[in-house]
């Protein structure tokens, strides 16, 4: 289901004037599907799985100075092969459902709207402001539920440091106190102009509630990323180890091969992290009054954040090419 967020206009002026779209509204829904995608995934590692079939020729006897090998093919294999996330299922429930009562109660104004666009009577100017209020409370709630799905992201995620999770909860609670501020101000509301002046509030607010939003959507890619970095340390960790300590097993031929590999795992690394790196100063510096260019910059590190996931892609599929050879002695 790909949720498209209406625009939020309230154009009761001559021309009316342009309002921007919830833009960000869409990304819970993309960031709940693509953090169970944020993983290395089993494609690369499909070729080495068969070292768990008890069928699969070995030419190692099950002596105990080989053990340590087996142990380290079995942990990529376990490590790499998926990752579990806890569950914000229903964050995410609730956000969909108070997005979808959202776009019936902005339907709603638009059909109230537009009757007292043609008739311009008492009546229909009524029911336009009575549908103008409850659309504008609902606006708020369909935020507020997006920031609570994100607060709920960060509560589960695991590789952000205590530090920088608190910053973006204090950004989280910030803008809810904001809303729930906002959305008291609209039963008040007594005529179109009052309308016109609390929804213009929001708008005003709008760039900086943008802001944090996806300043903390890719902080969780960020952490998300880190969780499988440190896996993926640990056992190119545990290989070195192993190459160490039972490298005297393999011709010197292969152990070359082998040492070669090492390198090679070793500069995947090295390219995240200097992904990584770029990512991390963008997202701290994303202080912007233009939501243009906030988009573009966004979207840049969205696509980066895929080339350093990238680069540990490739990096796990040697891995698994390591893991493999090392569990054959020529």
């Amino acid at each position: 289901m790909r949720v498209r967020v209406s625009p939020l206009a309230l154009t009761y002026l001559a021309g009316g004037f342009p309002h921007p779209d919830l833009i960000g509204m869409r990304d819970p829904e993309v960031l709940f599907r693509q953090r169970r995608k944020d993983t290395f995934g089993t494609t690369p590692l499909e070729s080495t799985i068969t070292l768990l079939d008890p069928s699969f020729p070995s030419m190692y006897d099950h002596s105990m100075r080989r053990l340590p090998i087996y142990c380290f093919v079995l942990l990529v294999l376990l490590s790499l092969a998926g990752f579990i996330y806890a569950s914000s299922t229903q964050a995410y429930q609730d956000y969909l459902y108070q997005f979808d009562v959202y776009r019936q109660k902005y339907s709603d104004f638009q059909v109230a709207k537009n009757s007292y666009d043609k008739f311009k009577t008492l009546e229909s100017q009524t029911t336009a402001l009575e549908k103008t209020k409850i659309m504008l409370a609902q606006r708020d709630q369909v935020l507020r539920a997006y920031l609570l799905l994100l607060n709920e992201e960060l509560g589960e995620n695991q590789g952000l440091n205590p530090t920088t999770k608190q910053t973006y909860q204090t950004l989280l609670n910030n803008e809810v106190k904001f809303l729930d501020s906002h959305s008291q101000l609209i039963p008040a509301v007594g005529s179109i102009n009052d309308a016109q002046t609390v929804s213009t509030q929001l708008e005003s607010h709008y760039i900086i509630l943008q802001t944090s939003m996806r300043q903390i959507i890719i902080g969780l890619s960020l952490g998300n990323l880190a969780i499988l970095s440190a896996k993926y340390d640990t056992l190119l960790q545990n290989a070195k180890a192993i190459i160490l300590t039972q490298g005297s097993i393999f011709p010197q031929d292969k152990l070359n091969t082998i040492n070669r590999w090492v390198l090679q795992i070793t500069d995947k690394r090295s390219l995240y992290q200097q992904k990584i790196n770029q990512i991390s100063s963008a997202n701290t510096q994303l202080q912007i009054n233009d939501l243009q260019e906030l988009t573009r910059r966004f979207d840049s590190m969205t696509s980066q954040v895929g080339e350093a996931k990238q680069y540990l892609l490739e990096g796990t599929s040697y891995l698994g090419e390591l893991a493999n050879a090392l569990r054959y002695q020529d």
